[in-house]
């Protein structure tokens, strides 16, 4: 797995917000200025969302920027969507973040603004999978199709221009939690979780190689049971067994953004 002590990777920076509200909008916007500068730049653009309460919203609010006047958005036939962790569940199945997804903001952005489906980028089902490493193994590959010339980070991923995470209240991110192997996983993009504490405990999640090669990593924290984990996390010197979220890096950016009440415990 990448130190960040010993890589160029940006060390965190923290924002905190009066309340969810004001976060989620100032995410959301910033997610769109993200789009529309690469898009215009580079001609295409690459957003790893996640699921949550806080993710949705910011997708949520991502939809409501969209159809409002004078809104500046990308060209979205240069937009392609990923995911840092999947359920491995059925493809209709609620608890899905891609589920989730579609209803906040995806759905609208292919029927009313051009959005091609094909570059939404799903996880694997468990009607695609049988097992979760089968659905590492197939996220990889879907990966590697659009991965820019000679990788990134040393790897068969495409430029991500930012990606989002949650933090579990136990310190977790994407899908990987404290203790479990998956953490220690070097030189792949994605991994299979059979014992997720948190159920479902079948899911599909990117490697930390991966999370790290991302131009952004943007957390979105709120509420007061995150407070302990965003502390220790964010404190130096925790051990990413015990709390993995301390390991979240981007390779130019890294943003906590957190709410009055995820922020109470920072020293």
């Amino acid at each position: 797995m990448t130190d960040p002590a010993n890589t160029t990777m940006a060390a965190p920076r923290t924002e905190i917000y009066a309340d969810k509200d004001q976060l989620v909008t100032v995410v959301a916007e910033r997610l769109l200025a993200v789009l529309v500068d690469a898009s215009r730049h580079a001609g295409i653009a690459h957003a790893v969302l996640t699921g949550g309460s806080a993710g949705i919203a910011v997708l949520e609010k991502v939809a409501d920027l969209v159809t409002e006047p004078g809104t500046e958005t990308p060209a979205w036939t240069t937009v392609h969507f990923w995911w840092g962790d999947e359920r491995l569940l059925p493809s209709d199945d609620p608890e899905r973040n891609a589920m989730q997804a579609h209803t906040a903001l995806l759905d609208l952005l292919i029927a009313e603004h051009g959005l091609p489906a094909e570059n939404i980028h799903r996880m694997p089902t468990s009607e695609d999978a049988a097992t979760p490493e089968i659905g590492a193994e197939m996220y990889a590959a879907s990966l590697e199709v659009h991965a820019e010339e000679g990788g990134r980070a040393g790897l068969a991923l495409p430029r991500f221009d930012v990606l989002l995470l949650g933090v579990g209240p136990d310190g977790h991110i994407a899908s990987l939690f404290p203790g479990k192997a998956s953490l220690n996983t070097e030189g792949v993009v994605a991994v299979g979780e059979d014992d997720s504490p948190k159920p479902p405990p079948q899911r599909v999640s990117l490697t930390f190689d991966a999370i790290h090669s991302a131009d952004r990593v943007w957390t979105v924290v709120v509420g007061a049971d995150k407070a302990t984990a965003a502390s220790r996390a964010l404190a130096g010197g925790t051990d990413p067994q015990e709390i993995p979220a301390t390991k979240v890096r981007g390779a130019r950016e890294t943003i906590w953004h957190l709410d009055q009440a995820a922020a109470a415990k920072l020293r």
